[in-house]
C-alpha cells in the first residue's frame, strides 16, 4: 500500500470528485445552505467512492456546532411517567434519531419538565406538543436555537414550523365511533393547558354536542396525572349519571378513570364506553384495552426531523400536512 493510499481522504477530493466547489460540499454536509438534490446525490457518490469520512470533532472546534439536536417535551413528567415510560416521546425518538443519524447529528432525549438549556449544548430541537406561551419555546426562540414542533403551536399567527397532528379529525373518529357503539351522552377530559390538541378536541366536541346534549367537560390538571383522570371520573358520576361514554384526550387521565370506573362498578363498556387518543401502552394494557387511535407517528418523527433539517438549511418552511390517525376499536368501547 503506498503513502498516497494511506492519505486520509479530504473534503476537497470529494468536491473534486463530484465537480463542485468545497463550499458546495460543506453545505451539503452541515445542512447550513440548500444544496439542489442532484448536485447532492453526486457529492454522497463521491463520498462513497473516496470513502470519506468528515472530521467531525474538528468541525465542531471550527464552527462551534454540536451536530446534536434535542427531543424536548412540554408535557409534564406526571403524564409522561408511569406505565407510559415516556411512551409517546420514545415512539417520536427512535425515529427521529434513525433520521438524525443519517444526516450525521446525534440525538438528545430530554426528560419532560427539564431544562436543557442550562444544562447542555445543542443545534437544534424538535418539541412536542407545545402550550400556549411555551416556556421550553420563548427560551430557544430568546437563545436563537432552530425549533419545529410535533403540534401547531397555539396562540399565535406566526408558529413555528410544524407537523400537524390532525386532533380535530381524532376527535372525530372517536365521537362517531362512541356514538355509533350506543353512546348518548358524552363526556370530554381533557387538559386544563391550552395546546392545539385541546382546542381542537374541544371544539369537535362542542360542534358534536349541537342538538345532541349539552357539553360534560372536565378541565384536568395535567400536573396530577392519573390522579386526576380518577377523581374527575368519580366527580362526573355524581354529577352526570347520564353520561354513558367518555372521550380522555390523554390517556394518563383514561388509566384514571378506568379505575375509578372499576372502583364504583361501573361496567366497561356496558355502562360507560371510554376511549382516548394516543394508542401506547396505557391504552393496550388497560383492561379492558382501550380503543384509540394510531397516531403513526414514526412518519410523525420522520417529518418532523427533515423539516427540522429544511430549517437548518436556511429554506424558509411552515407546517407540514403529518399523517391521518386511524381509529383503533377496543374492548373499552364496543362490546367484541
Amino acid at each position: 500500500m503506498t503513502s498516497q493510499d494511506n492519505k486520509r481522504t479530504r473534503l476537497i477530493d470529494v468536491a473534486r470528485h463530484a465537480g463542485v466547489s468545497p463550499g458546495t460540499v460543506s453545505n451539503a454536509l452541515n445542512q447550513t445552505r440548500f444544496v439542489d438534490p442532484e448536485t447532492r446525490q453526486r457529492i454522497d457518490d463521491a463520498i462513497q467512492a473516496l470513502n470519506y469520512t468528515p472530521n467531525i470533532r474538528a468541525r465542531q472546534l471550527r464552527t462551534g456546532r454540536t451536530n446534536t439536536i434535542a427531543l424536548l417535551s412540554s408535557l409534564p413528567l406526571s403524564i409522561a411517567s408511569g406505565a407510559s415510560k415516556l411512551g409517546f416521546m420514545m415512539e417520536i425518538a427512535l425515529t427521529a434519531s434513525i433520521m438524525a443519524l443519517e444526516n450525521r447529528h446525534a440525538l438528545i432525549l430530554v426528560p419532560p419538565g427539564k431544562n436543557p438549556l442550562d444544562t447542555v449544548t445543542f443545534d437544534a430541537a424538535i418539541l412536542l406538543e407545545p402550550s400556549e406561551n411555551d416556556p421550553q419555546l420563548r427560551a430557544l426562540q430568546n437563545a436563537g436555537i432552530p425549533c419545529v414542533t410535533i403540534g401547531r403551536t397555539p396562540g399565535t399567527n406566526k408558529p413555528v414550523p410544524w407537523v400537524e397532528l390532525h386532533s380535530e379529525v381524532t376527535a372525530n373518529l372517536l365521537l362517531r365511533h362512541l356514538q355509533k357503539e350506543g353512546c348518548g351522552h358524552c363526556a370530554l377530559f381533557v387538559s386544563n393547558r391550552q395546546r392545539t390538541s385541546s382546542l381542537e378536541t374541544e371544539a369537535a366536541y362542542r360542534l358534536w354536542c349541537n342538538g345532541r346534549q349539552t357539553p360534560v367537560i372536565y378541565y384536568l390538571d395535567e400536573e396530577k396525572g392519573e390522579a386526576a383522570g380518577y377523581h374527575a371520573a368519580r366527580q362526573l358520576l355524581l354529577e352526570a349519571p347520564q353520561v354513558n361514554g367518555l372521550l380522555v384526550l390523554v390517556d394518563t387521565f383514561a388509566s384514571g378513570a378506568v379505575r375509578a370506573f372499576h372502583e364504583t362498578g361501573t361496567k366497561i363498556p356496558q355502562q360507560m364506553r371510554v376511549a382516548t387518543r394516543y394508542d401506547g401502552i396505557r391504552a393496550r394494557e388497560s383492561k379492558p384495552p382501550l380503543t384509540a387511535v394510531n397516531m403513526h407517528l414514526d412518519e410523525v418523527a420522520r417529518q418532523a426531523t427533515m423539516l427540522l433539517f429544511d430549517v437548518l438549511a436556511g429554506r424558509p418552511m411552515a407546517g407540514c400536512d403529518g399523517p391521518i390517525p386511524e381509529l383503533v376499536v377496543r374492548a373499552s368501547s364496543k362490546i367484541l
